[in-house]
């Protein structure tokens, strides 16, 4: 078999869709309700020094990585400017919020997106582009790439989030399942805590720590080569 070269490339399609609602800063503040679908286009990440087996080995790892922060995070998920009053509502919701640097619009939101899958599938997956489509703005596809690796995300820093907070980075330049910012506290155990138990954390760890095979299978329809 002939694999694919510079001519010839294959990559995956990962659909995934949830129901959100965006708060947008306006007097007063407006919410709309959505579904959003997302199309994430990725492929095992260019790495000449690695063989064949352990590309699909790490890119079976980084997309259990993303099927878990997809499923965790997004469905219901409240999409907030982090300039709106109502952000202060938080605590009294049971929904995910995710902080956002400006209008929570399909074009935001598309390179928040990809800014985060791509910081948690980082050395696992490579993120080519995001797709993200919703039905308060018309089912509109709006596309989102990153065409220079090495160059920034047009986003900000941490310097967004006007509090003390406990990163130095902004959530969508972390490899972890959180979407907002954390107050620092004097004690901070409530930060470590979530640390200690994200679950991303411990995906994969053994498959890609050890040289042993791993006796998890991530994908139900790949299966482990006969003794």
């Amino acid at each position: 078999m002939q694999f694919p070269t510079e001519q010839h490339e294959t990559f995956i399609i990962i659909p995934h869709t949830f129901a959100a609602n965006r708060i947008y800063v306006s007097d007063p503040a407006s919410i709309t309700a959505a579904e959003i679908t997302l199309k994430i286009a990725c492929g095992t990440i260019d790495d000449d020094s690695l063989e064949l087996a352990e590309l699909g080995q790490k890119a079976a790892v980084g997309f259990q990585r993303l099927r878990v922060w997809l499923d965790a995070i997004l469905d219901h998920i409240i999409f907030i400017d982090v300039d709106s009053d109502l952000i202060e509502l938080q605590d009294k919701l049971t929904n995910t919020v995710m902080y956002v640097p400006g209008h929570p619009d399909d074009a935001m939101l598309a390179v928040l997106l990809h800014s985060k899958i791509s910081a948690i599938t980082d050395g696992l997956l490579d993120i080519y582009s995001i797709k993200l489509s919703a039905t308060d703005t018309d089912n509109i596809e709006r596309i989102y790439r990153n065409l220079d690796p090495n160059k920034a995300y047009p986003l900000p820093g941490i310097e967004y989030y006007k509090g003390k907070t406990t990163h130095d980075k902004p959530w969508w330049s972390r490899p972890t399942i959180d979407v907002c910012e954390y107050e620092k506290s004097e004690d901070e155990e409530d930060i470590i805590l979530w640390q200690e138990n994200d679950p991303l954390a411990e995906i994969g760890k053994g498959v890609l720590t050890s040289g042993e095979e791993a006796d998890i299978i991530v994908f139900d329809q790949w299966k482990k080569p006969e003794k």
